[in-house]
């Protein structure tokens, strides 16, 4: 009977004492090869969920020239991002109650549709339609964070996720592969989507045959509950309010600004919308008597362990999410020109560049540091000052720029890992790990949404703003006729080869006249992505302040415990230990 609830405790996550096991147990800290095993499997779809975002992003503007042009084609990014925001918390939580690995390999089937549909798309709706299984199966990949916390010993956590991090060294440096892809590939950027296939396929093997965390059998062995029972115990409102009011609020979001004005009844009804069932959501889960909220209100009422982190979360969103699309268009126009793609994916890599070296921050500095609440607040002062910088680049700065975005990037990811490990640190039980990450992943996703679509609604407004002014400039340096000016401004806002050869063409257009107003339209986007950068420095100063309100894990909170062993793990050799 001992060895019995022995081997309950290791195994079942649902169990308290699992959850606590204390110092008088080291056996529970041991790994196992299956453990690494499982880690590796995990690893696969971190790094198989930031494929598909950074890639298919890189890429887009070819996508839109093949199959367009067509003013969605942005939907291709944003449905990634609306679709993963809301994925991970609902998969989070389902798989907190039923178990992690199905939904895993869910996932990992889904994003592999999504690969297929890109790489036979026709259409920029296909398109759409890719980015947005990318997101679904993205979204239920991103509970990799949880995993990974799950399957390692607490002290180890902040180390793991350095390691973690650092193993997607192949999709950070995948924007730089996309370009090559185009260059040097018959199929040009579908390649990519036949690649994205290729490595989900590889990934949901190694799940299937690697990854068995507990399964529902051992989760509920407590209880005694059947699927059935926690079926109908389960909050299905809360569900549908998550669901319907985040999707509604993106919506809204990223029409504003683009299809239709800020101020449109279209923008404005479905973010209000949005945010009253979002807001119907919190009273919902707050007063309804309910065994297994959506999102459970003893998170929330840790304010300074969950709900500060969620802030920084969201604020580390808007830049990262948002700088892996805003940089490669920002360096492209300013100092790569366009008939070098391959020249173009390394600028677009610098982003990554900086993001490979976070993870060593977090191996060899956070690891090892502590005081991860002053941690926050320094790294959080440090990527507004360097949002700083970036607002002074102008045409000339070329070294500047490169410096700033890896040093930047650098530093936006260490916060976004501490913040998962502090949030799982911060559980009075480990059964809800994955909605307490999934909900980091939702934040820091929902951020990188607003940012998105808020970053590019002011680029755009302001490059519409600056660019008559700029070729005003040329049209009375040159004495240009009136009556081209609009042909002027149709080719600088398309800075197409197409557009300019076009314009070269017309009578009394010097090659000279042709490169002034090029030069025109960088110097109007260099206002443009000023400004950007500019509102983003508030964003950052919101973000210092809230770092300063989080907690520091405490040591009880770092000891050699694990949350859970993988069901193929020696379980005579750990009762055997006891």
């Amino acid at each position: 009977m001992e060895k019995q609830d022995t081997a309950e405790r290791i195994e079942d996550v649902s169990n308290p004492e699992a959850a606590s096991i204390g110092e008088d147990q080291p056996q529970d800290a041991r790994m196992s090869p299956q453990a690494y095993l499982a880690l590796a499997a995990v690893s696969s779809q971190y790094v198989a969920y930031i494929l598909t975002l950074l890639m298919p992003s890189t890429i887009v503007s070819y996508i839109n020239a093949d199959l367009g042009p067509d003013p969605n084609y942005t939907w291709i990014n944003v449905s990634w991002n609306l679709a993963a925001s809301v994925m991970v918390t609902l998969g989070g939580r389902l798989s907190d109650i039923f178990g992690r690995r199905y939904f895993m390999i869910t996932g990992a089937c889904i994003a592999l549709i999504g690969a297929v549909v890109g790489a036979t798309g026709k259409s920029i709706n296909q398109m759409i339609a890719s980015g947005a299984l990318f997101g679904i199966g993205g979204g239920l990949q991103e509970m990799a964070f949880a995993c990974v916390q799950e399957i390692v010993p607490n002290q180890y956590r902040i180390l793991a996720i350095g390691i973690f991090e650092s193993t997607g060294l192949l999709a950070f440096v995948s924007p730089m592969i996309a370009y090559t892809m185009i260059a040097r590939t018959a199929l040009g950027w579908r390649t990519v989507y036949w690649f994205l296939f290729s490595f989900e396929a590889c990934g949901l093997l190694l799940v299937l045959f690697c990854y068995k965390p507990p399964t529902f059998h051992t989760k509920h062995r407590a209880d005694g509950k059947s699927r059935m029972q926690l079926v109908k115990e389960m909050d299905f409102v809360g569900f549908l309010l998550f669901a319907s009011g985040a999707v509604l609020f993106l919506i809204g979001v990223n029409y504003g600004g683009r299809q239709y004005a800020w101020s449109s009844a279209p923008v404005t009804s479905t973010i209000v919308v949005g945010a009253g069932l979002l807001v119907a959501l919190g009273f919902w889960e707050a007063y309804a008597n309910l065994k297994y909220p959506m999102l459970p209100p003893v998170l929330f009422r840790n304010v300074r362990g969950f709900t500060m982190i969620l802030v920084i979360c969201f604020v580390g969103g808007m830049l990262y999410y948002s700088m892996n699309v805003l940089w490669p268009r920002q360096s492209g126009l300013l100092f790569v020109p366009s008939n070098q793609p391959i020249i173009a994916g390394v600028y677009a890599n610098m982003v990554s560049f900086g993001t490979i070296l976070a993870g060593l921050v977090v191996i060899f500095f956070c690891h090892k540091v502590g005081h991860e609440r002053w941690q926050l607040v320094g790294f959080m002062a440090v990527q507004t000052a360097l949002i700083g910088s970036l607002s002074t680049i102008g045409v000339n700065d070329r070294v500047q720029a490169i410096v700033t975005i890896i040093v930047l990037a650098t530093t936006i990811t260490p916060p976004q890992l501490l913040s998962f490990v502090m949030i799982a640190a911060g559980l009075d039980d480990q059964v809800d790990i994955g909605v307490a990450n999934g909900l980091a992943s939702t934040f820091r996703l929902m951020g990188g949404a607003v940012a998105t679509a808020i970053y590019s609604a002011i680029l755009s407004n302001r490059f519409a703003q600056q660019l008559p002014a700029e070729i005003g400039s040329v049209v009375q340096e040159y004495q240009i006729p009136r009556r081209l000016v609009p042909e002027l401004l149709q080719a600088g806002t398309t800075n197409s080869a197409a557009g300019w050869k076009a314009l070269s063409e017309i009578s009394g257009i010097s090659a000279a006249i042709i490169e002034d107003l090029q030069m025109a339209v960088k110097l109007a986007y260099v206002q443009a992505f000023r400004l950007v950068y500019l509102v983003a420095i508030a964003f950052g100063i919101l973000a210092v302040v809230c770092a300063g309100f989080t907690t520091t894990i405490p040591p009880e909170k770092k000891l050699m415990q694990r949350a859970v062993r993988m069901e193929n793990e020696s379980r005579s050799e750990a009762v055997e230990k006891v």
